[in-house]
């Protein structure tokens, strides 16, 4: 690094954003740099905020952690082995324009940024910053007081401990999470909304001095080519370092960073990846004999059940815009799907060796059905090429999908659409448009819906399933 770092706090192991599931695997702890240069005003929580991040680091085992004020640091080279940055209350332009430059090129490479508190009152010059704060740099402020913040996203890693503490508080539109916390809350310039992924915004009515009406947005991330990026405007008091569930925000917010975005959800066991799973196992290892697969106790793989018949897979986290990564294997004869937002469906199935395939083999998208039609079914989207493996190989999808859009009045402005489906690294679909729910789809269609897999088609095993809002 620097000879002008301020500190390191080495913590020890922690799983890496890439580990294969259903195998064993080997843990790194994340390199993150918490960067706390202020060319403005300078709040007096910074320390506060270092000192319980390395506390963090060494305690939690979960990362190697650098904190410092020195921009010299922001190099192509200086960055690469950082896998988090995070801006902790900076003020104003602090990096020049290489160093901007090394900054953009690593975020946009797969670089994850956090960004706390006064990080909206930092380069308002710099147009990529502003993309990663969907614009909404810092306006003004109230005096400090309390305030209700409403989790619009309760299964995020920031967030997702405040749902686990209220068992009794299912999130619904209807009755939502909220918190309750005494903090600065700034109003911004403009609100993000349609730009970012809005995590938790602030009800303007639990307190004075908002100027933003029915849409403050108070935490969001967006996603810059391979990048991922997180700002909550949370974290101006030295008292918020001292709040347990503050402190789960944050760390939650940097593990989430570290994996470029990605959430995996593929334990059952972990009581909150999943609304909905019945007859699913976990398992560690599988085999692939005939029409049957043969599961081994464990965790890294789910299974729908011994006989390969169980219910629907429904994740508990919905998505809007999303990129869906998810490794599957059927045995012979065997049948299942993914639906999106749990409407439109890439199909799952035993097609190897099949050398016109149609939309309802394997990769395929499958088609509409109407029975008052004539053909009862259309808008079927076969593959363009077959990529299917022999039954009882593991294979995989790469889904890059765009939610249907909806006017104020609540009717559909645009139609939902997969921008890119990769069949074992072989493009299969590109920027296909979809006019309404795939058979078997649930009715209606949303701006946000769960990832629901099909798991009453016969066998079928699945592990690695990570998915990102855009």
């Amino acid at each position: 690094m620097n000879a002008m770092l301020l500190c390191v706090v080495l913590g020890g192991s922690l799983g890496g954003p890439h580990e294969v599931l259903g195998e064993e695997a080997v843990s790194e702890p994340s390199d993150v740099l918490v960067f706390t240069r202020t060319m403005g005003f300078r709040h007096e929580s910074i320390e506060r905020g270092v000192e319980v991040l390395g506390e963090m680091a060494r305690e939690r085992d979960r990362w190697r952690l650098v904190a410092t004020e020195d921009a010299e640091v922001f190099t192509v080279a200086g960055l690469e082995p950082i896998e988090v940055v995070v801006f902790l209350n900076t003020t104003m332009d602090v990096l020049d324009e290489s160093q901007q430059a090394a900054l953009q090129e690593w975020i946009e490479g797969g670089g994850g940024w956090v960004g706390i508190h006064a990080a909206a009152d930092t380069e308002y010059g710099w147009p990529f910053y502003g993309t990663m704060l969907g614009g909404a740099w810092f306006a003004s402020h109230p005096h400090i007081q309390p305030a209700t913040i409403v989790i619009e996203d309760p299964t995020h890693p920031s967030t997702k401990h405040l749902t686990a503490a209220k068992p009794g508080h299912p999130p619904t539109p209807d009755l939502p999470v909220t918190w309750t916390r005494t903090d600065e809350w700034y109003n911004y310039r403009q609100s993000p909304r349609g730009k970012v992924h809005v995590i938790a915004s602030l009800s303007e009515d639990s307190y004075t001095g908002g100027s933003m009406q029915d849409d403050h947005p108070i935490v969001w991330t967006t996603l810059p080519e391979q990048g991922a990026a997180f700002y909550t405007g949370l974290g101006h008091t030295n008292e918020s370092w001292d709040e347990p569930a503050f402190i789960e925000h944050i760390a939650g917010a940097i593990d989430w960073a570290a994996d470029d975005g990605w959430v995996s959800t593929t334990s059952l066991s972990s009581g909150t990846d999943w609304s909905q799973y019945d007859g699913w196992i976990d398992a560690k290892t599988i085999q692939s004999q005939g029409s049957v697969l043969h599961a081994a106790p464990g965790t890294g793989v789910l299974v729908n059940g011994a006989d390969g018949h169980a219910g629907e897979l429904v994740t508990a986290r919905e998505f809007g815009d999303c990129d869906i990564h998810i490794e599957f294997m059927v045995p012979e004869g065997s049948n299942s799907g993914v639906y999106v937002q749990g409407r439109y469906e890439v199909q799952i199935l035993d097609s190897f060796g099949i050398e016109e395939p149609g939309s309802g083999d394997c990769g395929g998208i499958y088609q509409r059905w109407d029975e008052s039609r004539s053909p009862k079914g259309w808008s079927g989207h076969p593959p363009s090429v077959n990529a299917s493996t022999a039954p009882g190989t593991w294979q995989t999808f790469d889904i890059r999908f765009t939610a249907p859009r909806f006017g104020k009045n609540g009717n559909k402005t645009a139609n939902a659409r997969f921008d890119r489906v990769m069949h074992n690294g072989q493009l299969v679909h590109e920027n296909i448009e979809l006019t309404g729910p795939t058979r078997g789809g649930w009715v209606g269609e949303v701006p946000q819906g769960p990832i629901r897999l099909q798991g009453d088609h016969g066998p079928v095993a699945l592990r690695n399933i990570r998915i990102r809002s855009r």
